[in-house]
């Protein structure tokens, strides 16, 4: 089922996807909204928000625009 993201939501994964982990703020999104939300979820809106995670487990880092590009 789809479900509608709110804008809390969406900034909640912009906000702390530097410093968390996507199954942390999945966790913390459905404590919080009520409804589960998955990884795959999390994943999807993320990148679909244009943030990108650096490559590794456990590593938190964003990539930047200026980063992206030089790759």
């Amino acid at each position: 089922m789809n479900v509608k993201w709110t804008e809390t939501e969406k900034n909640y994964i912009k906000d702390n996807a530097h410093h968390m982990k996507d199954i942390e703020i999945s966790k913390a999104l459905t404590e919080t909204s009520g409804r589960k939300v998955t990884l795959q979820a999390v994943r999807k809106m993320r990148q679909k928000l244009g943030v990108k995670k650096k490559c590794g487990r456990g590593i938190c880092g964003l990539i930047l625009p200026d980063e992206a590009s030089s790759s």
